[in-house]
């Protein structure tokens, strides 16, 4: 179910800027930021009980959210954020995957005209929604191209497709969320909470100055 906008739009937005202070990983954009606080003992200290598991503790104590006064490090990093995450909306499949959508489609072709129709949606169709051509979108479906994250994320946006299965169709094209991308911050945040409301979309990328995406 999509969520919607009501009185505590508000709220929303701050959820996204707790979540974009955990996980935002460009180390050398936080660390230039006039109230950026270099990392000390006391402060490794204080928030060791908050360090996710697994994670290297140097690492994760650069991230916004342990900063001493992380909402002025938050809005600074908003304030000079210029969205250079450009890429196209696909690539050209290898030769071999290629030659084996000649006879008969790729098996990531078949794989995404299956997702697609298990969220009620006609593949063949879908390229008008995405504001894709339809012979290159055809050439998706047959595997001729792999979708890029930009086309991932619209499809997965468009049609409020699942965590679990934006995982699969990321993994299915090679791709992979990067934290030092505030594009793939937001739309992390947007599928993990199921925030699939086009005004939600909408507002979240203003927040953060990003190109929207549908």
């Amino acid at each position: 179910m999509e969520n919607t906008i009501g009185a505590d739009n508000g709220g929303f937005i701050k959820d996204l800027d707790d979540f974009f202070a955990k996980k935002f990983s460009d180390f050398d954009m936080i660390s230039a930021m006039p109230s950026y606080e270099s990392i000390t003992v006391a402060m490794i200290l204080k928030n060791k009980n908050r360090i996710e598991e697994g994670e290297y503790a140097a690492n994760e104590m650069r991230k916004i959210a342990y900063q001493p006064d992380p909402a002025k490090v938050l809005a600074e990093i908003k304030e000079r954020y210029v969205d250079a995450s450009f890429t196209f909306s696909f690539r050209v499949a290898p030769f071999k995957v290629r030659l084996s959508a000649f006879f008969g489609g790729s098996a990531t072709g078949k794989y995404i005209a299956k997702l697609i129709q298990n969220y009620g949606e006609d593949p063949k169709l879908l390229w008008q929604k995405l504001g894709l051509a339809e012979k290159d979108w055809k050439a998706v479906l047959r595997g001729y191209f792999i979708p890029e994250k930009s086309l991932i994320y619209k499809i997965t946006l468009l049609l409020g497709i699942s965590r679990e299965d934006n995982f699969k169709l990321m993994q299915e094209c090679g791709c992979y969320y990067d934290f030092a991308d505030a594009r793939d911050v937001v739309v992390r945040y947007l599928v993990d909470y199921r925030v699939y409301n086009r005004e939600m979309i909408d507002r979240a990328f203003e927040e953060y100055k990003l190109r929207k995406l549908l």
